[in-house]
Parts: C-alpha cells; structure tokens; sequence
C-alpha cells in the first residue's frame, strides 16, 4: 500500500509541477521589429491574413491580394517556402505562420526582436486536439523546447544559416530547432485548423518526435503510459488534468471550451497508445516526401 501512495503521489507532483511551470510561463520582452509575416498553406487559406501579414509565399496559388514572392525550392515544399522568404525579403524578423487564425498571439509573435520564439496549437478539431496538446507540457522545460511549425520567428541575423537548415531538411520546425538554441514560448495558444486524416496526424507527430528527439520521445512514451497506470488507481488526476485543458482553452481562445474539457480524461491514454503505434513506424510523410531520418 506504501509504494502504492508513492507511486501515485511522484505522478502527482510531476502534473503539479507542470502546470506551475505553465502558469510561470510570462510574455517575454517585446521590441519594435520590421517584420514580414509568411503564410505557407495553399490559396484557400489566405484570406483569413488580409491585413494582418506581410509577405506571403506561393507556388501557383492565389495569393488571395497580398504581396507575394514565388517558392524558389518547390521540391523541399513547406521548408523551401520559408527558405525563400528569408532569402527574398529583408526583414529584422520573421514570423512564419501556417494554418492558423490570426488572434493576439500574432502581434506577441511580431515583437520577439532578435528572438527564436514560438506559440502552440490549438487545434480546433476537438479529437486531434486532445492528443495534439501533449506538445505544450514540454514546451514549459527549457531543455524540452522546440519550435513549432505553425507559428515561429527567426530572428534576421540568424538568416542565412537558417536558409541552409531549411535546404538541408523539408521538415521546417525540425530545422529550424536544431539551430535556435534558447527558444522564447508565448503565453499564449494559436488557433489552428485541423489536420486531415486524423490517425495519419496522430502517428505523423509521433514517428517525427521520434525521429527527432529519441531521448524526449522515449521519456514521452514511459510518462504517458505511468500516468495512465496511476490515473486509473487514482481517479482525481483527470480532474487535475482537466483543469489544465480548461485553462489552456482559456488562453488559447478567451473562453473555456468545455467540450475540449470534458474530452480531456481522453488525452493521456491517446498519447500513450499513439506512442507506442509509432515505435513501429521507421518513416513518416511530411506532404509528398517520406521522411525516415532527424533533421
């Protein structure tokens, strides 16, 4: 019985002591930056950034009436779109963006000077969000950090070595990460639209995690997997983990959705059985390219 209070009570401090991280988590120092704002998806998408964006990238969409330059690397897809963005336009920072609504996390993204900085998903297919979120936990540790795809900045200086990570790797947040160092996280969460094909996205972010980052990806699998063990021995810990989804819809859409509320006793043994499918997947497709290899 001892080891069976320990058991539950290390799981509950580790739940504890990430929702604190989450909460420290503040704004960090804005400046004035001269910045162009790139999204990547296909025409259909644009319009939703009329005023709010700079530059957008195409390769033979619409570009919805926004100033526009032509994908110069095609082949590499979403990581040749913003190669040619930092190589065809001048700027003191660049804030890539991707199927995201713009919100207040767009003009926090514009003041991150000199900074690789990045905001997190809000999915708003519910389902996909409950294993999607799994993200943000590692994203409260320093040494966990990485740059999400959807909403990042590179600073300008940092330019041309980024354009060689990104031709070097068609997957963007993977290279862009592997050059960034200190990562800055916003307080806040970015309204995303859903993948297609769910179980096709669930295993895709799994099998590039681990690709990516071996070590997290097998810490992730271990912790998923405990929590569930001690949740079901232990039923207070969906609660606990159900108020930090209602803060995190809080912040990500001003409100609480109670609906993503009431599907969060679903996100940990989502992520756990979505961890242990992708230990037998050696590649992933990243849009027509089979990626078998970190970056």
């Amino acid at each position: 019985m001892l080891a069976f209070w320990i058991f539950v009570a290390a799981v509950v401090a580790y739940e504890v002591a990430h929702l604190a991280a989450e909460l420290r988590i503040g704004a960090p120092a804005r400046g004035s930056c001269r910045t162009v704002v790139v999204p990547t998806r296909g025409g259909r998408d644009l319009a939703r950034f009329a005023g709010y964006v700079d530059y957008v990238v195409v390769d033979g969409a619409e570009a919805a009436g926004l100033r526009w330059v032509a994908n110069r690397y095609v082949e590499l897809g979403k990581s040749g779109a913003l190669a040619t963005a930092l190589e065809a336009v001048d700027a003191d920072l660049y804030v890539f963006i991707d199927d995201a609504h713009p919100g207040p996390w767009l003009e926090a993204l514009r003041g991150m000077c000199g900074r690789f900085a990045t905001a997190y998903r809000w999915v708003l297919g519910r389902l996909q969000n409950a294993f999607s979120l799994r993200g943000l936990d590692w994203m409260v540790w320093r040494r966990t950090r990485f740059l999400y795809g959807g909403a990042m900045t590179v600073p300008g200086e940092r330019r041309r070595e980024a354009v060689e990570a990104l031709r070097r790797c068609p997957v963007d947040d993977m290279a862009l990460t592997k050059i960034a160092g200190d990562v800055a996280v916003l307080p806040l969460l970015v309204p995303m639209d859903p993948a297609p094909r769910t179980w096709e996205f669930f295993i895709r972010q799994a099998v590039a995690a681990r690709l990516g980052n071996p070590l997290l990806w097998g810490v992730e699998l271990v912790f998923y997997w405990v929590w569930v063990a001690a949740a079901l021995l232990f039923p207070p810990l969906f609660l606990l983990h159900g108020a930090r989804t209602a803060l995190r819809s809080r912040r990500a859409l001003g409100r609480v959705d109670w609906a993503q509320v009431l599907l969060s006793p679903l996100e940990r043994p989502l992520e756990a059985f979505v961890f242990l499918a992708s230990a037998f997947r050696r590649c992933f497709k990243w849009g027509a390219r089979e990626i078998c290899g970190g970056c």
